[in-house]
């Protein structure tokens, strides 16, 4: 067992950086808020999954340090639980993603039928929860009578009915995905397809106990490899968070404005917020096609 490792002052400083940026622009936000009894329903819910956001971020910032936890056999910081770093991140890329299909890039008709969409998945899954007690049972009655209030407006929007069948079938099942996988989502969301169907298996692999997680939970015996692989997804939060502060600024103008301000925040930002294209070179053979792309739908659900 290695007990002393190199850590990155580099990248865990810029993280402690865009994360007080992160917190500081989602604040703002919560205060003007306050003011606009009138928000849209939307915008509400835009800011609970920037704070789920900012929380699983913050999550996986602890993890990154030894656990203090310990028994007669196991010293106290003796390992670095990286596998809930990945788990965490999974969830961190979802959490983005399902905020940037909501907004559906400002046009008001798809944004309101997204969001009635994916509120209307919410209450269908909970209307199939199994209820034992008179409060969650009051709860599973008004969840079916809201998802059948919001089918009404859907089925009514010319956007579902230009839906194939299927897809139409999917969503009053309660899938807002509705044939619109993770590597879709990511694509609009500006994210690079072959690196996040790269990322995105291997991270959910963790999630649900693939064996090549497996035998890299056996394989990460020293707290440097730990480290390391702990590291790695702290890295893509990095990058969550530099899509996440041009997106949620470009929404709302009390964030833009602590945006505008943070001097060094910005430059990471500018950073860590590249585009599709600034990560072309790395999957581009020289004759110019695409090397070792996943197969489309590559992913867990």
């Amino acid at each position: 067992m290695v007990w002393h490792y190199e850590r990155s002052t580099e990248l865990e400083g810029e993280f402690d950086v865009l994360i007080t940026l992160m917190a500081d622009m989602i604040t703002a936000q919560a205060r003007a808020g306050y003011v606009n009894v009138n928000a849209p329903a939307w915008s509400v819910d835009l800011h609970n999954l920037s704070m789920k956001l900012f929380k699983h971020l913050c999550s996986a910032r602890a993890l990154l340090e030894p656990c203090g936890f310990r028994t007669p056999i196991l010293p106290p910081y003796g390992y670095i639980d990286h596998s809930s770093v990945m788990v965490v991140t999974r969830s961190a890329i979802e959490n983005y993603l399902v905020m940037h299909w909501l907004h559906a890039n400002g046009d008001a008709a798809i944004r309101t039928f997204r969001h009635n969409v994916w509120v209307y998945g919410g209450w269908k899954k909970r209307s199939k929860l199994f209820a034992s007690t008179k409060e969650v049972k009051i709860g599973k009655q008004k969840a079916i009578e809201d998802a059948a209030a919001l089918l009404l407006l859907i089925e009514a929007s010319p956007i579902y009915q230009a839906y194939h069948s299927d897809r139409k079938k999917q969503l009053r099942q309660g899938n807002w995905q509705a044939g619109a996988p993770w590597n879709q989502l990511a694509e609009e969301a500006g994210l690079h397809r072959t690196y996040f169907t790269s990322i995105y298996p291997y991270l959910s692999g963790y999630v649900h106990s693939d064996f090549i997680s497996s035998i890299q939970i056996g394989q990460a015996a020293d707290l440097s490899t730990q480290y390391d692989l702990a590291l790695s997804n702290i890295q893509i939060g990095l990058m969550v968070m530099g899509h996440f502060a041009l997106f949620y600024a470009n929404l709302f103008p009390a964030a833009q404005a602590v945006l505008g301000g943070a001097d060094a925040g910005r430059e990471l930002v500018g950073k860590w917020s590249f585009k599709a294209e600034d990560m072309d070179f790395l999957y581009t053979s020289e004759d110019g096609d695409e090397v070792d792309r996943p197969q489309p739908g590559g992913g867990s659900s």
